[in-house]
C-alpha cells in the first residue's frame, strides 16, 4: 500500500487541535461541538465537517479550516498558492489539544489570534471593480432578480453596488454589495457571481458592517435579512419609512448588530428566510437580545411568503405581468 501523500496526511489533522491552537475551547451540543470566540463561531460534526456561523463559511478537514482561519478566504476560492501555503503550515504544525482541564472546566490556552487578510487585500483579488461589466450586472439584477431600476441605479451611483471580477476567475462577472459600518466606512462586501451557476461569498467585515438601505441616524426601525438582494427586495415590496434594512450575510444576528439596534433605539424585526436556518437564526436572535437587553422591546419576526424576499418580489412581478396580458 502506498504511503499517504502530504495532502492526505495534513487533511487528517484533528480539527480540535487547530481550533485549540487558536484559543477556542470546546462546548458539546448534542452530536456537534462548538468552538466560539469574538472572531469565530465554529461548529464541528462528523467526517471532518465544520461550519463557522460568524462568517457563514464551511468546509471539510484541516486544510479548509486553516484556509479560513489563517488566510481569511473561503476554501473553494483559495488560490493555488494559498492552498500550498496552508499545506506547508499544517506540515509544520504539531497537533496538541492546547486545552487544559481545570476542575472539570475546559479552558483554551491563551494564543493571540492569527492575523486575517485585510478587506483591501481580499477585494484586490476577489472583487476588482470593472465598470465595463456593469450593464451585464445591472441586467442580472433587473431581469433575473426583478429589482427596481431606480433603486439599483441609486445604489450604484452611491458606490454601494458595482460590477466585479476576480484574478482567479477573470471570465466570471460578479456583483459587489458593499458592507458599511455605522460611520459609513466600507469594511467588507458580499460578492454574487452571476451566470449559469450563481454563487455568493463574503469578504472583509460582516460582524459590525453590513449592506444596508436607509439612514441609521434617522431610523426608528431596523429589519435584518440574510442577503443584499433580499434587502433590496424588501425595500421594493414594503417601501418602509424611517427604516434601515440590513443584510447580515447569513441567518445569524451578530452581537454588534444587536448592540446597534439597542443604541439606536430601533424597533427590531427579523426577516430571515422562511426555512429551517432562518427560523433557527430568529430563535437565537430573540434569545440573545433578551439576555443582552431584557428591558428593551423584544424583536419581532417578519416572514416572506416564499423562501425569501426576492421570491416574493419575483412572484409579485409575475402577477403584475399576468394582469397586463
Amino acid at each position: 500500500m502506498a504511503a499517504p501523500s502530504l495532502v492526505e496526511q495534513v487533511r487528517e489533522i484533528p480539527l480540535e487541535s487547530i481550533l485549540s491552537h487558536h484559543g477556542l475551547a470546546p462546548r458539546r451540543e448534542g452530536a456537534t461541538v462548538r468552538y466560539k470566540s469574538d472572531q469565530f463561531n465554529v461548529v464541528t460534526g462528523k467526517n471532518g465537517l465544520w461550519f463557522d456561523n460568524a462568517a457563514s463559511v464551511g468546509g471539510r478537514g484541516a486544510i479548509d479550516l486553516i484556509l479560513h482561519m489563517k488566510f481569511g478566504v473561503q476554501p473553494r476560492l483559495a488560490s493555488d498558492r494559498q492552498f500550498r501555503d496552508a499545506i506547508n503550515w499544517l506540515a509544520t504544525f504539531e497537533p496538541g489539544t492546547g486545552v487544559t482541564n481545570t476542575g472539570g472546566v475546559m479552558t483554551a490556552s491563551s494564543q493571540p489570534p492569527l492575523p486575517k487578510e485585510s478587506f483591501a487585500s481580499q477585494a484586490a483579488r476577489l472583487a476588482i471593480r470593472d465598470d465595463a461589466r456593469w450593464p451585464l450586472a445591472r441586467s442580472y439584477l433587473l431581469h433575473s432578480r426583478n429589482l427596481p431600476a431606480d433603486l439599483v441605479d441609486h445604489l450604484h451611483q452611491a458606490g454601494d453596488i458595482y460590477a466585479t471580477f476576480s484574478h482567479e476567475r477573470p471570465e466570471q462577472t460578479g456583483v459587489c454589495f458593499v458592507h458599511r459600518n455605522l460611520d459609513d466606512d466600507a469594511r467588507g462586501a458580499t460578492v454574487r457571481n452571476i451566470g449559469i451557476r450563481s454563487s455568493s461569498f463574503s469578504i472583509g467585515e460582516k460582524q459590525a458592517a453590513w449592506f444596508g438601505i436607509g439612514d441609521p441616524a434617522g431610523a426608528k426601525r431596523a429589519v435584518l435579512v440574510e442577503a443584499p438582494i433580499d434587502a433590496i427586495s424588501y425595500a421594493a415590496l414594503k417601501r418602509p419609512e424611517a427604516t434601515i434594512i440590513l443584510s447580515v450575510s447569513g441567518s445569524h444576528a451578530t452581537r454588534p448588530v444587536l448592540e446597534a439596534a439597542h443604541a439606536g433605539r430601533w424597533e427590531l424585526a427579523i426577516g430571515f428566510d422562511n426555512d429551517r436556518p432562518g427560523h433557527a437564526g430568529w430563535k437565537h436572535c430573540h434569545e440573545n437580545y433578551a439576555l443582552l437587553y431584557p428591558d428593551d422591546p423584544q424583536p419581532s419576526r417578519t416572514l416572506p411568503a416564499g423562501k425569501d424576499w426576492n421570491d416574493d418580489l419575483r412572484a409579485a412581478h409575475r402577477r403584475s405581468q399576468g394582469r397586463g396580458l
